[in-house]
């Protein structure tokens, strides 16, 4: 008993880290592909870490496990994203998002999202 329950903390272990590494890697490539000096000017820094976001977050609101971003408002998301930074909300992953972000990349895509919400377009 004891042995099938640490095999799945182990098996749930490597697939968090399997997941984080995934995340790190889109959001190395968005960017590579989107450095910020060369983006065009109507593409903010939001813009890019936003579609980041999207690669896990339905931007419809469609996703079973993962919640959707597409209608919070800005003041949520910086409190969400700033709890995840605490481990005050229980996710490695978002732990880790937080974290690689600066409080002024949070705030551009809060604002960008939140922005999008309002006119009621997806990110």
């Amino acid at each position: 008993m004891k042995r099938e329950r640490a095999a799945a903390i182990v098996s749930r272990a490597k697939g968090l880290a399997a997941g984080i590494w995934w995340l790190l890697g889109v959001s190395l490539s968005a960017i590579l592909l989107f450095p910020e000096r060369s983006a065009p000017a109507e593409v903010s820094q939001g813009a890019q870490i936003a579609a980041t976001c999207a690669s896990c977050h339905d931007p419809a609101g469609g996703g079973q496990a993962i919640p959707p971003i597409a209608a919070l408002d800005e003041r949520a998301i910086v409190k969400a994203m700033l709890a995840f930074r605490a481990s005050e909300n229980p996710s490695l992953v978002m732990h880790a998002v937080a974290l690689s972000l600066s409080d002024d990349e949070l705030a551009a895509t809060a604002r960008y999202l939140a922005d999008r919400a309002k006119a009621g377009r997806q990110p």
